[in-house]
């Protein structure tokens, strides 16, 4: 099976990196819920974590294909949604706001190394998933500006010291839309975090927080210049990149188990893959994870993702659920070893179903995709 597009050195590098670790580790990490501090530390420390970091941090100037090649390839080695994504989401969103802003969050939110403190709280949410959420908006109390409302599936939300907060502000937003970004730290009054016990992507560490009438210093709120609506649209689209990017690593990593095992699992005297049904499931696979590879570097390739949304829109249609296929099939070939903790498989399966939730569920990203497939047909 080939590789992926990136380049051979940075697949070199990440897989120098994932070296340092093995499987038992990984299983450790996943019940814990994140990775070990030593984790991190050994990664902004390799040759590796210039290619991840924004420019404005010391980072290379590393164009879409190489940072997709990134994430694919640590997905594929570790069999497990890695916090390199959200890390990568959060270079991505940073590297949109105004040099001037940037110098003031390095200035005071980021660590020397250069390692992302803040979290995402962008989707509005409640703690009961049947009762409606409480959207977070800003108001004008008694004791000055205030943020009150509820945000759910909060990466890192209960661990990274700041959060940069998407909210309704009829007092500040009039040039987005009635929309603005905080970003602020995450032990202030009124700031209250809890775990989210998720089926998959343990290591992400997803949090529900509640804001209660936090008192909101204007020197917390980033200066978007009206441009907060293209600012997001980037994030989300580079944000979904990277989301299936993980999932084609993830895809390719239970490919190559399955691979691996029925090359040598013995059935009725014959081995496993010279009987014909496994090598239509075996066939299948390879399909879809070659459309997948396509979907993802030919998205990866454009100089611009809001240039090109229809692309990325199709992308994120095609390339999780497919990754779920390929995950489901591999734990159909491994039988009850697949849906148990025997092998990896029950977890890439849990981690790649997760991704069609993220950064836009298979239906909004299937809306957004049509309504530009027929923009494109009436312009013509």
């Amino acid at each position: 099976m080939e590789d992926s597009f990136g380049s051979k050195k940075v697949i070199a590098m990440v897989d120098v990196f994932c070296e340092r670790f093995g499987e038992d580790d990984i299983k450790k990490w996943v019940k814990a819920g994140g990775i070990p501090t030593r984790l991190r530390d050994s990664l902004r420390k390799s040759d590796l974590w210039p290619y991840i970091a924004s420019p404005a941090l010391g980072g290379l100037d590393v164009g879409l294909v190489d940072r997709a090649a990134i994430i694919e390839r640590c997905m594929r080695n570790t069999g497990a949604m890695m916090p390199v994504v959200s890390d990568m989401v959060s270079m991505a969103l940073f590297s949109t706001f105004r040099p001037t802003s940037q110098g003031e969050i390095v200035e005071g939110l980021f660590d020397p190394s250069g390692v992302p403190c803040f979290s995402q709280a962008f989707t509005d949410g409640s703690a009961d998933p049947l009762a409606p959420a409480r959207p977070t908006t800003v108001t004008i109390e008694d004791n000055g500006v205030c943020l009150s409302g509820e945000k759910a599936f909060v990466s890192g939300g209960q661990f990274l010291p700041s959060m940069l907060v998407l909210a309704n502000d009829p007092v500040f937003g009039a040039a987005d839309g009635g929309k603005s970004l905080w970003l602020f730290p995450s032990n202030v009054p009124g700031v209250e975090t809890y775990p989210i016990d998720s089926i998959g992507q343990e290591m992400m560490s997803p949090a529900f927080v509640v804001f209660d009438r936090v008192n909101l210093d204007p020197e917390w709120r980033i200066q978007t210049d009206g441009k907060l609506g293209a600012m997001l649209d980037r994030q989300y689209h580079l944000g979904r990149l990277f989301i299936c990017a993980a999932c084609l690593g993830l895809a390719e990593a239970a490919y190559d188990d399955v691979l691996s095992y029925v090359s040598r699992h013995v059935v009725n005297g014959r081995v496993m893959g010279s009987l014909s049904q496994t090598q239509e499931k075996i066939v299948a696979m390879e399909s879809r994870i070659r459309a997948m590879r396509w979907f993802v570097y030919d998205a990866a390739s454009k100089s611009d993702p809001l240039s090109n949304p229809v692309e990325y829109s199709l992308m994120k249609c095609v390339v999780p659920k497919a990754s779920v296929e390929v995950a489901s099939t591999a734990m159909q070939l491994f039988g009850a070893r697949g849906y148990s903790s025997q092998a990896r498989i029950g977890r890439i399966w849990r981690d790649c179903r997760g991704c069609q939730l993220a950064q836009g569920t298979d239906e909004l990203v299937t809306t957004l995709a049509a309504r530009g497939i027929l923009a494109e047909y009436n312009r013509n």
